[in-house]
């Protein structure tokens, strides 16, 4: 079956003749009765009943009519929406943010971006640690970003980003407020509200291990907003990427002893073919000055 047998089907279909209905397709009368009987073959009966001068369709015309329909307008969309790419009125991207990256520190520059490029459609997806590496092999992403905790995957092309520190941050009253940064040690000795996808979760479950202390975990969870609303009501204090903190803005300190950093980086396939607005947001965002944001930083609309 093909796209043009489809087609003439629905045009004999609307006419009930065959004269008519080549004509509506600007094709042959024997070219279309010929694509209908190959149509027929494979689809094991007759779809039109000839009454001399006069057609009807079968019965099983009558039940598949619809479901050509919805082959007909799938194939209309995949033209569209390829003459809009190659055209260059439209281009779709799907990028993964892991879901520890916050939205502060990348608002502008994707909103940036998005005005120079106004034809761009870009989907953003939250994503977990470990999944990154077969969304982008597999095509479902075009792009991540994302925050590395481990060695590079040798598949997979990064472009370094921006580097932010981790800190610890607990609720209003709290001990740790009356110092200028908190040691690790510290913070073990504390009730902690558990960041499953904390890049450094292992790092201070094995700090704890290593110096006999027993962590006090209040709750874990993989939502980055309860998180931070747990820790506001007082349920606890956890180690947080500084510029994920949302507002309204916990309470933080930079942790010492020893000081944790991360580093976000675009990653995509390497060696993979890319589209020219995926190498122009790569580009772009390479070459950005990611600018530390603070707790007015808005993202401004235009009017």
């Amino acid at each position: 079956m093909d796209f043009s047998q489809v087609r003439y089907f629905l045009a004999l279909a609307e006419t009930l003749n065959f004269t008519r209905a080549a004509e509506n397709c600007h094709v042959a009368q024997p070219t279309l009765t010929q694509a209908i009987k190959r149509l027929e073959g494979e689809l094991g009966g007759p779809l039109i009943h000839r009454e001399g001068k006069y057609s009807r369709l079968t019965k099983l015309g009558q039940a598949l009519r619809a479901h050509f329909e919805k082959i007909e307008e799938t194939r209309n969309a995949l033209k569209e929406s390829a003459l809009s790419v190659t055209s260059g009125e439209a281009a779709e991207l799907h990028i993964g943010l892991m879901c520890t990256i916050g939205p502060r520190i990348l608002s502008r520059f994707l909103d940036g971006f998005r005005t120079e490029q106004p034809n761009a459609k870009l989907f953003l997806h939250d994503i977990t640690p470990d999944s990154i590496a077969d969304l982008l092999l597999s095509g479902v992403l075009d792009g991540a970003i994302c925050a590395r905790h481990g060695d590079k995957h040798e598949r997979l092309d990064y472009v370094p980003l921006y580097s932010e520190a981790m800190v610890v941050a607990f609720p209003e009253g709290h001990s740790f407020a009356d110092m200028d940064a908190v040691p690790l040690s510290a913070i073990a000795r504390h009730r902690y509200v558990d960041r499953l996808h904390c890049e450094y979760r292992g790092t201070l479950i094995g700090y704890a291990h290593e110096h006999d202390l027993e962590l006090d975990i209040a709750f874990t969870s993989q939502r980055e907003d309860w998180i931070q609303d747990m820790i506001r009501e007082g349920a606890g204090v956890s180690i947080i990427p500084e510029f994920s903190l949302i507002g309204p803005m916990l309470d933080h300190r930079p942790i010492t002893e020893p000081p944790l950093m991360r580093h976000v980086e675009f990653v995509t396939v390497y060696g993979a073919a890319k589209s020219p607005i995926l190498r122009e947001l790569i580009q772009k965002a390479g070459k950005h000055s990611w600018i530390r944001p603070t707790p007015e930083t808005r993202l401004e609309v235009p009017a």
